[in-house]
């Protein structure tokens, strides 16, 4: 079946994906490598991989911002059919950028309505209210966009393509001038609870693999124009490891919310209790929280210590050790299905005569669990 668009040539249906399918896509950058994808209508895939190996060249491609030749479907219409391209702004999607591109001479407000305005899924009012709030951009409104900083530019061009709400988002490195703190704590899960309720196939590209970790289950991967399939978490973290562009050792953790009371999140992971502070109230009982937990923050006893101002205890069992070169020891540790890493001194591991297959126990600070 085809459709003629009056403006940009025809657009075709297919039944053959309700998702995201590429094939033989070729741009200038990828001329002996096309690349495939195949993703479902909705979900958060990450993408990441070395700087300058093709990820903005295939958001723009997608996006139908760079010349390109191949097939693009998405949602059974037809944007790219070999040389043939529909028009970026008949693409049901919405694409954002490292440096905002907010539309100059015009204010917060003014941007954030324009996108709602043309919006094919417009979100209710009060969304919009919890949005503005949670991305503290109330404050700014009435702000000219020439008179914000590159963090609070890039919180509104994020917070632009939410009011769009596009079936298919895609983000380019939408976070990279934003404090750290405030992205993990306050907006990744804003982000993350926000998808859950207005689901959308979402494509975050980031160089912070702990961004990518918060929202993402599965990661695809760019190296030297190459793109992969989507990945496990941990696989991407292996190859993060061997290109030695990872610059973090956080694990990805899941949990069941049990509780939240004066800010202390009791968690239940396999059975077992831990607590997170800090934390704001949008959790609810039997929610899946995920969170990252820092390498450096974890101690390892070999019996269960006494009452302590630390509240996690968790048992767990070393699977593997692996030797730093700066003279510590990263241990990977399994509790409850899960698997995370610690890191201690060499001479920590001696004086415990650690052992592989062994149960431990490992304490952590509830303040140590990030993006929750």
């Amino acid at each position: 079946m085809e459709i003629t668009l009056p403006l940009f040539g025809t657009a075709s249906t297919t039944s053959d994906s309700t998702g995201l399918s590429v094939s033989g896509l070729v741009t200038p950058l990828n001329a002996a490598t096309p690349w495939q994808l195949e993703l479902p209508a909705s979900g958060i895939f990450g993408l990441t991989g070395p700087s300058g190996s093709g990820k903005s060249t295939l958001l723009a491609a997608l996006a139908g911002q760079r010349h390109c030749r191949g097939n693009i479907t998405f949602a059974n219409t037809v944007w790219l059919r070999g040389r043939r391209a529909l028009a970026t702004h008949k693409r049901t999607l919405s694409l954002g950028f490292q440096d905002s591109r907010l539309f100059a001479g015009q204010s917060v407000a003014d941007n954030l309505a324009l996108a709602r305005r043309y919006s094919r899924r417009p979100l209710p009012e009060e969304e919009c209210g919890r949005l503005l709030k949670a991305f503290g951009i109330e404050p700014l409104l009435h702000q000219p966009v020439e008179l914000l900083s590159g963090g609070e530019a890039q919180r509104v061009a994020v917070l632009r393509q939410l009011f769009n709400n596009a079936p298919l988002q895609l983000f380019d490195e939408p976070f990279s001038a934003v404090d750290r703190a405030q992205v993990l704590r306050r907006l990744l899960p804003t982000l993350r609870d926000f998808w859950a309720r207005y689901p959308a196939l979402v494509i975050w590209t980031s160089h912070d693999f702990d961004e990518i970790q918060l929202l993402a289950q599965r990661c695809l991967w760019m190296d030297s124009a190459n793109l992969s399939a989507p990945l496990s978490l941990p696989e991407i973290a292996q190859r993060l490891d061997s290109h030695g562009v990872g610059d973090s050792c956080r694990s990805r953790i899941e949990a069941r919310v049990e509780s939240l009371s004066d800010g202390l999140l009791t968690l239940d992971l396999g059975g077992i209790s831990i607590f997170a502070d800090r934390v704001a109230g949008h959790y609810r009982r039997g929610d899946t929280a995920a969170f990252l937990l820092e390498a450096g923050d974890i101690s390892l006893s070999v019996e269960k210590p006494g009452l302590s101002s630390i509240l996690n205890c968790l048992p767990v069992t070393l699977v593997a050790k692996q030797n730093l070169t700066d003279g510590r020891i990263r241990l990977q540790l399994a509790a409850a299905d899960q698997m995370f890493y610690a890191d201690i001194s060499r001479l920590s591991c001696e004086r415990l005569e650690l052992r592989e297959g062994t149960t431990y126990f490992a304490q952590f600070k509830a303040g140590s669990l990030a993006g929750l």
